[in-house]
């Protein structure tokens, strides 16, 4: 066969395994063999294959990302929620008491929450931080929020935002995580 036999095309494309001869280098130096049909020794031919877990990252990254970070796939997300605590300067106040409550429920569900309770730290700031992680779903708890008994749910993968009552926060998480 020759190069004219395939069509073949460019792509772009990310190393993601590696398969490796060794051939009989290393049986040799370790003497391992095996007995042929006609029982004469034999060196195992041998080959190293591998598929490189910080590749994998590196690739889904490559493949699922915007302008303003990295959209993780559920899948292999490091945290599957990102909840944002809107407390202002009151680490006390009703929206820090609350967050703290919806972290601890989720997290007594079995769901991986990056909490982000900084005082410290604007709300443009929160956010932006919050796109460069980009944990597939967010949540925000806010007094304003709070006013209508809700956080607001938000997936990276997507740019609408809806109203969760809280009540409900663990059943629509769970159903998108899962």
């Amino acid at each position: 066969m020759n190069k004219d036999d395939y069509d073949l095309k460019e792509a772009r494309a990310i190393e993601v395994g590696d398969i490796y001869s060794l051939g009989e280098k290393y049986s040799k130096a370790l003497s391992l063999s095996y007995k042929d049909q006609e029982g004469k020794d034999k060196n195992v031919f041998m080959g190293s294959y591998g598929i490189g877990v910080s590749r994998l990252v590196a690739a889904a990254v490559e493949v699922s990302h915007d302008e303003r970070g990295i959209i993780w796939p559920k899948e292999i997300a490091p945290f599957q929620v990102h909840l944002i605590g809107l407390l202002g300067k009151d680490e006390n106040s009703e929206a820090a008491q609350k967050a703290a409550k919806i972290y601890e429920d989720l997290s007594d569900s079995g769901v991986e929450v990056l909490y982000d309770d900084r005082l410290d730290a604007s709300v443009g700031e929160k956010f932006a931080d919050a796109d460069l992680i980009g944990c597939p779903i967010r949540l925000v708890v806010s007094e304003k929020t709070l006013k209508e008994n809700s956080v607001e749910y938000k997936e990276r993968a997507d740019n609408g935002l809806k109203m969760i009552k809280i009540n409900n926060i663990i059943k629509e998480v769970i159903k998108n995580v899962k």
